[in-house]
């Protein structure tokens, strides 16, 4: 396949061969009315490359659809062999620059700073039974029942000259907005009490307030957020976890030497969790339930832009930095002249203009709507705890009616 220059530059081959994967959105190729057309943000950076070096370019594919891993025997695969055995000039494809390709290919300067990280599907929502218990977390829970068991106690050593479960039901009562009908005449008193009621009154304003909007917007469980975390989940057989065959990332696992990101690689390796070439962004998508994605950040919003928006989260955790650059074998002729326009296209912006470009495509194509599809109205699910808490409260007042009632009966039989 090759492309039509404009005019031939003195100082750069007229014609050479790229390599390059097929993948939706990064690399596309297609003939249309006998002509090629190319799409995709690699395939458009070539493009670029072409028009300002002023050549034509034949583009070569690996058979094994691979960017390129090191094989037992020495010998590279994807790309990166096809670099070593010079079947193909340059190479496109993401590819990031690591200490064992250096060794049998050379680089370009980086086009892109990128990293690698990965998304997953959101674990859904949190049970609306305990809804009420949402607002305050389990420590201002742990203060608040404290406080009711000693205020108590503190009002009659002060004294207050009330039981102290009399004074427990009006302490809590006025959590709970009601009156605190207590007599009482001293200063003392006064102060403390009003340091009482000026704290329940912040603290039930504070509760109601977050309560309606936890019931009307439903809390999402927390999603996976690191690498730690997706490791002991994929140990648990919570998750699967899927990444690019041959890919430096999936090298990196490998041969990390902390335990939960080499655990990862052998699970991965066990599982054949790979996707590639014949297993695309449009092929995984509809199977993205408990599975975690590892790849480098922009190939991860493509993917987050197919999918339902608000289901998948992209984790901030980052794997490695990674440098996008062009692959060229090792006797490639122009390596300054290639550096020279890469690093004015930087300096530009063009690549980042590229990506916007790309994720509006991607955008635009799938239609889809980032709306807020939650109904604000209030369900009988939305307060069954609730509705709990008060039918136990009714069972434990009719128990403590019948025990008295026992009580006074054999009271006054003896």
């Amino acid at each position: 396949m090759m492309r039509q220059g404009v005019a031939k530059s003195s100082d750069f081959p007229k014609i050479i061969t790229v390599g390059y994967i097929p993948t939706k959105y990064v690399f596309e190729a297609s003939r249309i009315n006998g002509s090629w057309k190319l799409g995709g943000i690699e395939a458009r950076f070539l493009n670029l490359l072409s028009k300002a070096l002023r050549f034509e370019y034949r583009l070569k594919a690996p058979p094994d659809g691979e960017s390129g891993a090191m094989s037992e025997n020495g010998s590279w695969t994807g790309l990166i062999g096809m670099l070593q055995r010079k079947e193909i000039d340059i190479a496109f494809n993401f590819l990031t620059i690591t200490e064992e390709r250096v060794e049998v290919v050379d680089f370009s300067e980086p086009y892109e700073v990128n990293f690698v990280t990965f998304l997953v599907d959101k674990p859904g929502v949190l049970s609306s039974y305990w809804s009420f218990l949402y607002p305050f977390d389990t420590d201002i829970w742990i203060c608040i029942s404290l406080l009711l068991l000693v205020w108590p106690k503190v009002m009659a050593l002060l004294g207050f000259k009330v039981s102290y479960l009399r004074l427990l039901f009006h302490v809590f009562g006025s959590l709970l907005r009601q009156p605190f009908t207590v007599q009482f005449s001293s200063t003392r008193n006064k102060i403390l009490l009003l340091s009482w009621i000026v704290f329940s009154m912040v603290t039930a304003l504070y509760y109601s307030s977050i309560l309606l909007s936890f019931l009307t917007i439903p809390l999402q469980k927390a999603p996976l957020k690191t690498f730690v975390q997706l490791s002991r989940a994929v140990r648990k057989g919570i998750y699967r976890c899927l990444t690019v065959k041959g890919s430096s990332m999936f090298s990196l696992l490998e041969t990390s030497k902390q335990k939960h990101l080499n655990y990862l690689s052998r699970a991965i390796e066990d599982n054949k969790w790979f996707y590639g070439r014949n297993n695309d962004l449009d092929n995984i998508r509809d199977s993205l339930i408990k599975t975690a994605v590892i790849d480098n950040h922009f190939k991860l919003q493509l993917l987050h832009h197919t999918l339902k928006h608000d289901s998948y989260v992209i984790s901030e955790d980052v794997l490695i930095t990674a440098n996008f650059a062009v692959a060229l074998r090792k006797d490639f002729c122009c390596k300054k002249r290639l550096n020279s326009v890469i690093s004015s296209f930087r300096c530009a912006g063009l690549y980042g203009k590229l990506q916007k470009e790309e994720i509006l495509r991607v955008y635009l194509s799938r239609g889809v709507i980032y709306g807020d599809e939650n109904s604000l109205e209030l369900t009988i699910s939305d307060l069954y705890g609730a509705f709990i808490l008060f039918v136990a409260g009714c069972i434990l007042s009719l128990t403590v009616l019948l025990c008295e009632l026992l009580y006074f009966r054999l009271s006054k039989r003896h």
